[in-house]
């Protein structure tokens, strides 16, 4: 038995880590190459050979490039700092208790909706003749017609930062209950409350140092993803000037070729504003350790912030009621046929933009779902694969160094997506693959990968392999032994995990952008590219399709593996 799980590494698992880093470590870097060449006027192409700066002339010479980096670092910035503040609020102040066990099942379903559905559902919510003005008018606001306030798409991009940050909100709760249960909080609660510490001051002095280390690269995710949106900003953030990513995405796809230096210099310079803002984010957290060390051992019991737990409640309830409330309004516009200003509801409901819009969708909807599932379906197997190797290596008693594997992991959500995704999709073109299944699942599975990772990898790591050494006991094989019992075991993390990662997939606007040429529209592009300028019904009824269809996944990975288990313990009695 001994012999033949190094055989069957040898031969097969060895080979997963290979194909998983060259999947999105290749891409990316060869997509980077594609960027910064062009940056430095090397575009051979168009016939430019000759090295130049001009592009990035151009770039400091635009007129609204001041205007586009202040939004840029206002709603990135503020929106990390929003984001990681609610979430460790909401869990320092509600963990262990209802609301937060309400909170956790309802992570899966928060996920699930697409930033950009998200993203109009709020805009339909804030909007001067939103949801929330016409529930206070005219009885507490005195207006009978929608007032010039700028809630949305104002210049200093904050209802992006808003909206960004509730979005935000539970993917960094999901990774707090990850890094929560890699801990003993119970004990160390329990240690805390014997020395005398109040329940507050046991979170910021013993369980905080401990569960940040777990959450750091998520947050650092958060921050570069927040740095550098494209469909979002398009639906919220200001337009004249838009934000830095938007001005690269315009310049790229400029009818002008001379435009493409341009767009590559601003794609290189938010790589490089990223980059230099993840390393101040990471030295603003070795500062704060060195000036804080000494505190976390000064004896102190209390704390001024144990008066302030609805804090924690109320950042939970206003996230939830965000979240609600923006998918209520999407549903109520999707069956309106006339909601006039104040009214709080419609006066007339009809279906028919359902009736109409549906089959539109339908042809976005199974392009969406194809690439998803097959994206998906890769990147599972190159995860449990990865996964499986680790364990092996953990078998034979060697060193898995863990930390330098998820930086390797997260480096697709470190990196803007606009800095590669142009040299992606010149490479593409050059080798003939470009609007082909084949470039478009590659790009979406340099995205789904990491976060099948990230969800499956704790419950993975985590499976008793004793279970694993009876079976191979007993049937002599352990690619047998694996099959029958371990992955049913894991069927439920690892369904949850693919759902996470199909939810990835559905929302990707950029990559179907530039490596679909045209020919592949999902339900993601099409919502982003009506959402300026289309009926708000219309819009909500594309919303709500990008949302279900993610949703639909994740009932599925919830009800599918019991309903599996069920028959078969009844298929052996």
């Amino acid at each position: 038995m001994e012999r033949q799980v190094p055989n069957f590494t040898k031969s097969r698992l060895r080979v997963f880590p290979i194909l998983t880093v060259s999947a999105f470590c290749l891409p990316i870097l060869l997509g980077l190459a594609g960027t910064w060449l062009p940056a430095c006027g090397y575009l051979p192409v168009i016939g430019a050979t000759e090295p130049t700066f001009n592009g990035f002339h151009q770039l400091f010479d635009y007129p609204g490039f001041s205007g586009a980096m202040r939004a840029t670092l206002v709603s990135g910035l503020g929106a990390t700092v929003l984001a990681l503040a609610g979430s460790l609020c909401i869990t320092v102040y509600t963990y262990g208790t209802g609301l937060w066990r309400f909170i956790v099942r309802l992570l899966s379903p928060l996920l699930a909706v697409p930033h950009a559905a998200f993203a109009i559902g709020f805009g339909f919510l804030v909007a001067p003749s939103g949801w929330l003005v016409r529930m206070v008018s005219p009885e507490l606001t005195g207006v009978t017609i929608p007032p010039d306030w700028l809630t949305i798409k104002d210049p200093y991009g904050l209802s992006l930062t808003v909206a960004l940050a509730f979005k935000e909100i539970p993917f960094v709760l999901l990774m707090c209950v990850s890094g929560l249960n890699q801990l003993d909080v119970r004990r160390t609660t329990w240690v805390g409350r014997s020395l005398g510490y109040s329940p507050v001051r046991i979170w910021t002095r013993l369980i905080l140092p401990q569960l940040y280390p777990q959450i750091r690269l998520p947050v650092l995710a958060v921050l570069a993803y927040s740095l550098s949106v494209v469909d979002v900003a398009l639906i919220l953030g200001p337009s004249v000037p838009p934000t830095l990513s938007v001005l690269v995405d315009r310049w790229f796809n400029n009818p002008e070729v001379a435009q493409r230096f341009v767009g590559a210099a601003g794609a290189t310079l938010l790589f490089v504003l990223v980059a230099l803002t993840i390393g101040c984010a990471l030295f603003l957290e070795w500062l704060i350790v060195r000036l804080t060390s000494e505190r976390l051992v000064n004896g102190s019991r209390s704390t001024m912030f144990e008066r302030l737990r609805w804090l924690g409640s109320g950042a939970a309830i206003v996230m939830l009621m965000i979240s609600l409330l923006s998918l209520l309004v999407l549903i109520i516009w999707s069956f309106t046929q006339v909601w006039r200003f104040p009214d709080s509801l419609p006066s007339a409901l009809t279906a028919k933009y359902w009736l109409k819009g549906f089959p539109l969708v339908s042809e976005p909807l199974l392009t969406t779902l194809g690439v998803g599932a097959l994206a998906t379906f890769a990147g599972a197997i190159l995860v449990i694969g990865c996964l499986e190797y680790e364990v092996h290596l953990k078998r034979q008693g060697r060193k898995v160094n863990s930390q330098w594997s998820l930086w390797l992991v997260y480096l697709p959500l470190l990196i803007p997506q606009i800095a590669f995704l142009f040299g992606i999709q010149t490479a593409a073109v050059s080798i003939g693959i470009e609007g082909t299944w084949l470039s478009m699942v590659g790009v979406h599975l340099i995205f789904v990968v990491p976060y099948v990772f990230l969800t499956l990898g704790s419950f993975y790591r985590s499976y008793d392999d004793r279970f694993m050494q009876v079976a191979m006991s007993l049937s002599g094989s352990s690619l047998g032994s694996f099959f029958r019992i371990k992955l049913p075991m894991l069927a439920k993390p690892i369904a949850f995990a693919m759902a996470t990662g199909f939810s990835v997939s559905v929302a990707q606007y950029l990559p179907t952008l530039y490596l679909g040429a045209g020919r592949f529209m999902t339900i993601t592009t099409e919502t982003v590219s009506i959402a300026s300028g289309s009926d708000r019904r219309v819009l909500a009824v594309y919303a709500l399709c990008q949302f279900m269809l993610p949703m639909l996944v994740y009932c599925v990975a919830i009800f599918l593996p019991a309903w599996i288990f069920r028959n078969r313990k009844a298929m052996q009695n």
